[in-house]
């Protein structure tokens, strides 16, 4: 630990009893410790790169502030964050390989959300998801019968429910009222860089409700025709959020039925294609896999069902700005927001990605992969916006919204 090195980390101000503070957090659920330190120690903390001793940072936090740092702070503070697997070394690697050791020998993709996003307990879960429903903001009903078999799919929030519940809400009922599908197709925002463009995973989804099964002749399919290779990363699924949330839902919706099962997906960055102009469609990987998920889509025997797990607009300091996401600023986005969702609302894949590419993605639109590929896949001929919801955070807003498709 005598050149620490930070791990890919959030690191954001936050106020606690009046006193500012830095939250690190692990993106990637590794470890669920947040650890908080003196705002102060912003410098040093960019100085944790593997390259510069405790020394040369003890030195270099002299000159920029004009202070001395304790090298016995700064040792405390290497001390926690190691202890709490937010730095590369040893102690990370024989934890991270312990959690792979678990996850390759389960056949369940265990809830880690449960308890802390929403409800662990079965009843008070039920209640919580019925609630959305019925809140503000929510669509003022609880899911009817089915009276339409027209939905193809939707885009669908993946913002914890505690901010965003009643907007779920919005496409599920639509889900539950005008759709007979039993297998949903699960395209997950990943968080994480996986190594690849998709990752798919075998394992069934374990919910306080019960277990969603896992759709494996439709996985085995998409294995079989890409040669297996998108599933190398399967140790992404294991903490990220934005699948299992829907899977919350979806086992509330139809716990009952044995019928109902899921595909999930993680689709990662399209960074490089936003960076030199070009398109997804380019990708090889992209353009390949997408097409196989189409066919398999349209030639299943069950009815299917596809969903972009996706938020829209990360705008604040808490996302890498400069500035405040302020009430005149919540308002500008809100008007980008619609121009992009207009796109979405066409089925107009190319268009939807070119018009986050024309600002080189300013707003950061963390569903975009998902909400691409849900454009190219499903087979539909216009999409209509039922929700849009923005959580107001002047530190780091969330634009989120729920589109069906028909």
């Amino acid at each position: 630990m005598e050149y620490p090195k930070l791990r890919p980390v959030e690191i954001f101000p936050v106020e606690v009893t009046g006193q500012k503070l830095l939250c690190i957090r692990d993106p990637i659920g590794i470890t669920e410790k947040l650890v908080f330190v003196p705002y102060q120690l912003l410098d040093a903390l960019r100085l944790f790169d593997g390259h510069h001793s405790l020394r040369d940072i003890q030195a270099e936090f002299a000159r920029r502030h004009r202070t001395a740092l304790f090298i016995e702070h700064l040792e405390g503070v290497v001390k926690e964050l190691d202890a709490h697997v937010l730095l590369e070394g040893e102690r990370f690697n024989s934890f991270v390989e312990n959690l792979r050791g678990e996850f390759s020998n389960s056949s369940l993709r265990k809830a880690t959300l449960a308890g802390r996003s929403y409800e662990g307990a079965p009843g008070a879960l039920r209640a919580q998801l019925e609630g959305f429903f019925l809140a503000e903001g929510g669509p003022n009903g609880l899911p009817g019968r089915q009276e339409r078999d027209v939905l193809k799919g939707a885009v669908i929030p993946h913002i914890d429910f505690g901010r965003g519940g009643p907007c779920f809400a919005w496409a599920y009922k639509e889900i539950v009222e005008s759709s007979s599908a039993r297998v949903f197709i699960l395209l997950g925002t990943s968080h994480h860089p996986t190594g690849e463009a998709f990752t798919l995973t075998r394992k069934d989804f374990e919910t306080p409700l019960g277990v969603l099964k896992t759709e494996r002749p439709f996985v085995e399919t998409l294995m079989k025709a890409t040669g297996g290779r998108f599933i190398k990363g399967e140790f992404a699924h294991r903490a990220e959020h934005s699948i299992e949330l829907q899977a919350v839902f979806l086992q509330y919706l139809f716990g009952g039925r044995q019928d109902v099962s899921i595909v999930p997906i993680l689709c990662s960055s399209f960074r490089e294609a936003l960076q030199n102009g070009s398109s997804p469609g380019d990708l090889t990987e992209v353009k390949d896999f997408l097409e196989v998920l189409k066919e398999t889509v349209s030639t299943y025997p069950k009815k299917t069902c596809v969903i972009a797990s996706a938020d829209l607009s990360h705008v604040g300091p808490r996302f890498g700005d400069p500035f405040y996401a302020d009430q005149e600023r919540l308002s500008t986005i809100a008007q980008e927001d619609t121009a992009t969702i207009r796109f979405i609302e066409a089925v107009d894949a190319k268009g939807f990605f070119a018009d986050v590419q024309r600002d080189g993605d300013k707003r950061k639109i963390c569903g975009l992969t998902p909400i691409y590929a849900l454009l190219k896949v499903i087979r539909a001929s216009k999409g209509r916006l039922m929700k849009y919801g923005q959580w107001p955070d002047p530190m780091g807003m969330v634009s989120f919204a729920s589109i069906c498709f028909y």
